[in-house]
């Protein structure tokens, strides 16, 4: 069970991969091309920014640590220094042998000391407190066998029988012979307590306890460092021996700490720096504690810093990005956009080409391709009508002009004896359309040769159509010996009959005018017809520039092959335009070189 269950939510996992995959596949380039490039800039871009602050943050707290581990050693050696000097001030009994005494001699309760006695004892505390190297506010002398004799900074000495086991520091003091940091009575003293023991017998004889003044270590601190706020120090017991105000670690939480280093101390809001060192003489643990929100402020405007010029980086390598694939891709968009009008017909496109890279020579693959194809276009053409012109070629080897000229000559004598004037014309009238058709070898034709074979079939359709169909030749003279090409005009007559008349009630005029213009012949023929709206002369319009070659018949395919035979012949520039309103008739021109046929036929 779990096994399918995992299978198949390693199949959801890469469908929804492949999708994504997909999906990026499926962008435009120049989107692709900035997606990439931005990945590429900002990731490394990231990785750099994160590990130049990572490598200053700590280069950072690596220097403030050894910066911070010095301080607190000068502290420690200072308090050291003062230490040692109150160690040796505590050492001073020995050198008394009336106060060696004393303290060994047996106490009675209630028995004041004798005289001799007191003076000892004033005269020792006197040089105590005149000792010129550490300032003494009190001491006391313990005897073993009981009596406390207590002297403090101006004040009168005070001598009690009492028990030194009684002191609640008794227990810690007892157990060596050094100078013990022991709880004061006055709150703002420091007292330290050593064991005297006889020299001869090694035996305990009492204690010492002097009293220091706080502000003695505190000045001291402060004469080494400006800013005494974080320090705090510790006995080698983990009592607690001087606090700074804004030390907010509690001694519990570090007493864990031992000999010497540097560590992060996390508290519950925020991270320490946390300096500490053991003194080997006291035993006592200097410990200085520099918050990182402080210690690191001014890497936050370093970090600051680098994510600005990171953002410039990034704003510029995306701007440049989009400018490299925006030139890279429009030619290709370019290419894409001249592909779609090939597709849809128009071969009259070129790209140009701006470089000889693999792009440039793509566009240039693209020109001579749609040059190959307009010309292969054009041959297609021009060898379907050699075709057609061969089959026609073909069907009237096979009939005996002769024979057609001899019949319809005898239909039309036939008629003459009948009186039939309408059969007698249209016979006539056939013959010549027939031979023009047949006997001709020619491609090119005066003009005036082709109004006759235009004449010739409007006298067939005029009796056809009962004259209704009225037609009209209004062609300037000098335009009569110009050369045109064979059966331009009678497909155009003829479709205007077809498509203007036959579809309508039969009546109309049919206008065939020409007149030169420089060195062109603009020949017009017009009708007042049924005529086109916008959609069919439109779609009319468009079959003008299709490469496929439509067969004769109805929809304008006899029109388009005029055009064809005319570009095909005298180029572009050339062929036939169309006007035509619905209801009001269509006016189709045409624009052929003027040449005059013995020009022609002697070119």
């Amino acid at each position: 069970m779990l096994k399918a269950l995992l299978l198949g939510t390693f199949r959801n996992s890469m469908g929804f991969l492949e999708q994504r995959i997909q999906w990026f596949k499926n962008l435009p380039v120049v989107t692709k091309l900035v997606v990439i490039n931005f990945i590429l800039i900002a990731l490394p871009l990231a990785i750099a920014s994160y590990l130049t602050y990572t490598s200053y943050s700590t280069s950072i707290q690596k220097n403030i640590g050894r910066y911070q581990m010095d301080v607190v050693k000068e502290l420690t050696a200072n308090i050291d220094t003062y230490m040692n000097e109150l160690n040796l001030l505590s050492l001073m009994p020995y050198q008394a042998p009336e106060i060696i005494q004393y303290l060994a001699a047996p106490k009675k309760p209630d028995e004041p000391l004798p005289f001799t006695e007191r003076v000892n004892l004033e005269d020792f505390t006197k040089r105590v407190f005149a000792n010129g190297r550490v300032d003494i506010t009190g001491i006391t002398l313990y005897s073993s066998v009981g009596g406390a004799y207590e002297v403090l900074s101006e004040a009168q000495p005070n001598y009690s029988y009492k028990s030194v086991k009684d002191e609640l520091w008794f227990a810690k003091v007892s157990q060596t012979g050094k100078v013990v940091y022991v709880k004061s009575k006055n709150e703002n003293n420091y007292s330290f307590a050593r064991k005297i023991r006889s020299v001869e017998t090694g035996n305990e004889l009492g204690y010492v306890v002097l009293d220091v003044d706080k502000n003695i270590i505190r000045n001291k601190m402060e004469a080494l460092t400006n800013e005494n706020k974080n320090i705090i120090i510790l006995d080698e017991t983990g009592d607690l021996v001087y606090k700074s105000q804004a030390f907010e670690i509690e001694p519990n939480a570090i007493n864990q700490y031992s000999g010497s280093g540097t560590v992060v101390f996390r508290q519950q809001h925020d991270k320490v720096l946390l300096s500490y060192y053991t003194s080997p003489i006291t035993g006592w643990k200097m410990m200085e504690m520099v918050p990182l929100a402080t210690l690191l402020a001014d890497t936050v405007q370093v970090r600051n810093y680098i994510i600005l010029i990171g953002l410039i980086c990034l704003l510029l390598g995306v701007i440049i990005s989009i400018w490299i694939a925006v030139r890279i891709t429009n030619p290709i968009s370019e290419l894409r956009n001249l592909m779609k009008k090939v597709v849809r017909g128009d071969l009259d496109v070129s790209i140009p080409i701006s470089s000889r890279d693999e792009i440039g020579q793509l566009s240039q693959s693209f020109n001579t391709m749609v040059s190959k194809l307009s010309d292969l276009g054009y041959r297609l053409f021009e060898s379907e009508i050699r075709e057609k012109n061969s089959q026609i070629a073909a069907l009237q080897s096979q009939i005996n002009p002769h024979f057609l000229y001899n019949t319809l000559g005898s239909i039309s004598m036939y008629a003459e004896i009948q009186g039939n004037r309408e059969v007698v014309k249209m016979t006539n009238s056939l013959s010549k359309l027939l031979r023009y058709s047949i006997n001709s070898q020619k491609s090119q034709v005066p003009l005036e040769m082709e109004l006759e074979h235009v004449k010739g079939y409007m006298a067939i359709q005029q009796i056809r159509f009962e004259h209704k169909i009225q037609f009209y030749v209004e062609v300037e003279p000098e335009l009569l010996k110009g050369s045109v090409i064979r059966f331009i005009l009678q497909p155009i007559v003829e479709n205007s009959i077809v498509h203007g008349f036959e579809k309508g009630n039969g009546f109309g005029t049919i206008i065939l005018s020409g007149k030169k213009i420089d060195d062109t012949m603009v020949i017009k023929i017009q009708d007042d017809g049924a005529g086109m709206n916008a959609l069919q002369l439109q779609a009319l319009l468009d079959k003008k520039t299709s490469i496929v070659n439509p067969e004769e018949g109805k929809g304008g395919h006899g029109l388009m092959n005029v055009h064809r035979r005319i570009v095909l012949r005298y180029g572009n520039q050339f062929g036939l335009t169309i006007e035509s309103d619905l209801a009001k008739g269509t006016t189709i021109s045409l624009v052929l070189p003027f040449t005059d046929v013995e020009v022609m036929e002697e070119n």
